[in-house]
């Protein structure tokens, strides 16, 4: 099924800490469609509030990160070392607040492979102030990820292949958006204060195929 961008919205469903003294928050999202606000898709993310971490000073950020989930820790990784922001990242995160990372993503299958990924985490981006870091890992949930355990969405069972395809068209998507890895290898892409589209912006230019 064909969707217009312009027609899209996001809802907090619940934001709530799951984290000793807030240091992590999730925060779900539903994905809604049309005048009637269809719930079409849905969101999950992580914000990790540094702010509190440095000013409580009673966790490291490797506590926190990798004590949090392997999806942090992973993060925690290719940003740190020893608690300090790699040479390769420095730079570009200059003055940095908070970093988030979009957890999840996921359309009902009628509305994949229309290239909407890039707007929605741009559009969830643009929730968090201008000095946060956002990241995402651009990689296809399939059948039997953990995070479908409930069964929720009708997921496909990929095969390495098709997983990697499927990546392919979804970093490409998010970097149409903005989105950039921070390093050669960067398993994550990231979207900082420096210069971006707007969520508006991209669904303008991908609504002209609508018109």
């Amino acid at each position: 099924m064909h969707i217009d961008p312009q027609q899209i919205s996001l809802a907090t469903k619940t934001h709530g800490s799951i984290y000793r003294n807030s240091y992590v928050s999730t925060i779900n999202i539903d994905i809604l469609y049309g005048d009637e606000l269809e719930k079409i898709g849905a969101g999950k993310v992580y914000e990790v509030r540094m702010d509190r971490i440095g000013n409580d000073d009673e966790c490291s950020p490797f506590d926190v990160f990798d004590g949090h989930s392997s999806d942090l820790g992973h993060l925690y990784e290719e940003l740190f070392a020893d608690d300090e922001l790699i040479s390769a990242v420095e730079d570009e995160l200059l003055d940095y607040n908070n970093i988030v990372l979009i957890k999840s993503i996921v359309l009902n299958p009628e509305y994949r492979g229309q290239g909407l990924g890039g707007i929605l985490a741009l559009a969830i981006a643009e929730w968090f102030g201008d000095r946060d870091v956002v990241a995402l890992k651009p990689w296809p949930m399939n059948a039997d990820d953990p995070e479908n355990s409930a069964g929720d969405w009708e997921l496909p069972s990929l095969t390495e292949t098709e997983q990697n395809t499927i990546a392919k068209k979804l970093r490409k998507s998010y970097q149409n958006a903005g989105f950039k890895p921070l390093f050669k290898g960067s398993s994550h892409l990231f979207l900082t204060h420096f210069r971006h589209p707007t969520a508006t912006e991209l669904i303008e230019e991908t609504s002209v195929g609508f018109k």
